[in-house]
């Protein structure tokens, strides 16, 4: 091969967008060999939160792939922590932080706290890292589990890591509604503990996963 032509080949491989579903299913197969023996996939796709849930405040905020915060971080984290703490004893702090978000549409696209199902899940799908990575939603015979990822840095095939993020029992999954009213792909999920969470399938596919799920509903059906 001469030069121009091995130069020619490396940038269309470089500038070759990757092959997400073959992605997917790499990514699906990594998540799968974490989970705990005699647990089997019922299926599974890659998951992202809601385009308009939070951003979970950073002590509800995970460090991925061994990312390990620098000591500036711990002392903000420590004062967010402080802060929280004051909203829930200082009903002053409290009247004053739901002035400030008055006029926000926060109920739109989650309900419960940070330490809920929901809240959980939510957090779990905006870690803190520098790496890229895919955040794959299986369901199980037991449970639904969330496994993240790590790709190559050009995001183009899976890498060596790969982490559990998310667990919760299969009976706690009380419901899940289609919300293609928003966006194709758009789904609430609701919990045993009252709460729920909108999450976003990125990719074609999630049909037979979403039809495992018990009492689905429509987008014009209200949320129990």
């Amino acid at each position: 091969m001469r030069i121009g032509e091995a130069l020619w080949s490396g940038i269309k491989a470089w500038v070759t967008p990757p092959d997400r579903h073959a992605l997917l299913r790499a990514a699906k197969a990594r998540a799968a060999a974490l989970l705990p023996p005699g647990e089997t996939v019922v299926d599974g796709h890659t998951v992202e939160p809601g385009e308009r849930v939070p951003q979970p405040p950073k002590p509800y905020r995970v460090d991925a792939f061994g990312l390990r915060p620098r000591a500036t971080d711990r002392l903000l984290n420590g004062a967010e922590r402080i802060d929280l703490a004051l909203d829930r004893i200082n009903p002053f702090n409290a009247a004053l932080d739901a002035w400030d978000r008055r006029g926000e549409d926060r109920g739109a696209q989650w309900h419960g706290g940070w330490e809920s199902a929901a809240g959980r899940l939510a957090a779990a799908l905006r870690p803190r890292t520098e790496e890229k990575y895919l955040s794959v939603l299986l369901l199980t015979g037991d449970a639904l589990r969330v496994v993240r990822v790590q790709l190559a840095p050009d995001g183009k095939k899976v890498a060596g890591a790969a982490e559990p993020a998310y667990g919760v029992a299969r009976r706690d999954i009380t419901w899940l509604r289609d919300r293609k009213d928003v966006r194709h792909g758009t789904h609430e999920i609701g919990f045993g503990d009252g709460s729920w969470v909108t999450v976003f399938f990125p990719l074609g596919g999630w049909g037979t996963l979403v039809e495992a799920f018990p009492h689905r509903l429509r987008h014009t059906d209200p949320r129990p």
